[in-house]
């Protein structure tokens, strides 16, 4: 690392990132950037910018390396990685990897959180879960342009029935109606969701994750700043980050909860 990066990233250790790192707006390139529209704690829709753990990171982490990050709303999560696939838009601030989405991104190589992702289920359905064959001619809610990775997006493709919705509450409504078997979500998120649409008695998580995957910073290989990605792999790093990341998880979810209480 150069002697100017090293001391922008012991003034973001120094930090904690807890603030806007101050430096002069006039001299900063602008990365586009763009993040699940539903997915709270790590990325909501709030007023018309992306707010949550995922997008204070990545305006943190990059912000320290001398960039603005734009997070105004581009439209849903299927509509967001269009965007970056055509670099119209630079930065995805997390998702998981995948064949397809490799073809048009550059991913870190250290993710920049980890995500369980369960089957949410109606308690008067009885689904169980404990392999991908649980699964099988299930209907099985998915939002638009959620990926799991490779191989459970083939699975389901080909041995359940995936209905997609565009946001989560209408999925948790259509499990609650018993209309679908199941839900896919973070662990995290959907726990969360579940309490703000007083659905946690009628709908639970299955203890076995279907995808223990990792969320990932990933740029278009159309932007022209796709090198910061190993400068931001120095950052990912540290300790600082992971106990950073752990509060923000927990501010986040109380943040959210008073943001829908208030709409």
């Amino acid at each position: 690392m150069g002697r100017l990066l090293k001391y922008r990233v012991l003034l973001w250790l120094l930090t904690s990132l807890g603030a806007t790192q101050a430096f002069s707006a006039e001299d900063r390139p602008i990365l586009t950037a763009c993040g699940h529209h539903d997915y709270a704690p790590w990325n909501w829709l709030q007023g018309d910018r992306i707010v949550g753990v995922c997008a204070e990171a990545a305006q943190q982490l990059f912000g320290t390396l001398g960039f603005d990050v734009d997070l105004t709303y581009v439209g849903p999560w299927k509509r967001c990685q269009q965007m970056v696939s055509s670099g119209e838009v630079d930065l995805n601030i997390c998702s998981f990897k995948n064949p397809e989405r490799e073809t048009y991104s550059h991913f870190s190589h250290t993710p920049m959180a980890s995500n369980e992702n369960a089957l949410f289920v109606n308690k008067a359905g009885g689904l169980e879960y404990e392999k991908p064959a649980s699964l099988d001619g299930k209907l099985i809610g998915l939002v638009r342009g959620v990926s799991l990775g490779g191989f459970f997006d083939h699975y389901l493709l080909e041995n359940s029935h995936v209905i997609r919705g565009e946001n989560y509450y209408r999925l948790f409504s259509m499990l609650f109606l018993e209309r679908i078997d199941g839900v896919i979500i973070g662990r995290q998120s959907g726990q969360h969701l579940l309490n703000l649409y007083d659905l946690d008695e009628h709908i639970v998580d299955r203890p076995i994750p279907l995808v223990e995957g990792d969320l990932y910073f990933s740029i278009s290989k159309k932007s022209p700043h796709y090198q910061t990605l190993s400068s931001v792999e120095d950052l990912l790093n540290t300790p600082d980050y992971q106990l950073w990341l752990q509060r923000a998880l927990k501010r986040y979810s109380k943040l959210h909860k008073g943001y829908i209480e208030e709409n």
